[in-house]
């Protein structure tokens, strides 16, 4: 893996309830993947196995629509790297989805927050929700996972989508008939 440059790292953030919400930069020690969905947990250990930035892979989180993996990252990675790690898995036919964690404090409280495959989806008004949706999901490559209620969603996001569900949200979010998007996260003890 190449060394990057020296420039600082991009600083991440999301909406909730109205207020912007700050994730910070990329955390450099861990990140989630997913594998396709028929894996075993062998089998998903073997398609790791050959990238010399993961040091090992965790115990799985089942999410509604995949077994997502926090993945331990070989120790120096600065967060640029851990970004061009991702990239380069999500080239790989054997892996189906890959996110950063970060490292959050919110009311003096430490959390490491992986970004999970999927989102939150709330459209302003009830005429049509799912309309909007499924014409959004469309364009953007996601899938509707479920639906909470006649107007809330939960969507999915793959390497195939137009971004992670981080991104996904925060896309969803500037369009005027979204009323609310939101990432869901993987909250790990691990730091």
């Amino acid at each position: 893996m190449q060394i990057a440059d020296g420039a600082p790292c991009g600083a991440y953030s999301y909406q909730a309830a109205g207020q912007p919400k700050a994730l910070g930069s990329i955390y450099s020690k861990m990140i989630l993947v997913s594998f396709p969905d028929e894996y075993t947990h062998e089998q998903a250990v073997a398609a790791a196995a050959g990238y010399g930035f993961i040091e090992e892979l965790g115990q799985p989180v089942r999410t509604n629509s995949a077994r997502m993996y926090p993945v331990k990252l070989v120790e120096g990675l600065n967060c640029k790297q851990v970004g061009q790690a991702i990239r380069q898995l999500q080239l790989d036919p054997n892996i189906a989805y890959a996110a950063p964690y970060f490292l959050t404090e919110e009311d003096g409280m430490v959390q490491l927050r992986g970004i999970s495959n999927e989102f939150l989806v709330t459209i302003s008004g009830q005429q049509q929700a799912e309309l909007i949706v499924k014409r959004l999901a469309n364009a953007t490559k996601t899938v509707i996972v479920t639906a909470l209620d006649d107007n809330t969603f939960v969507l999915r996001a793959d390497k195939n989508s137009r971004g992670n569900a981080l991104e996904m949200a925060n896309f969803f979010q500037e369009q005027p008939a979204v009323k609310q998007a939101e990432p869901d996260f993987v909250v790990s003890l691990d730091l």
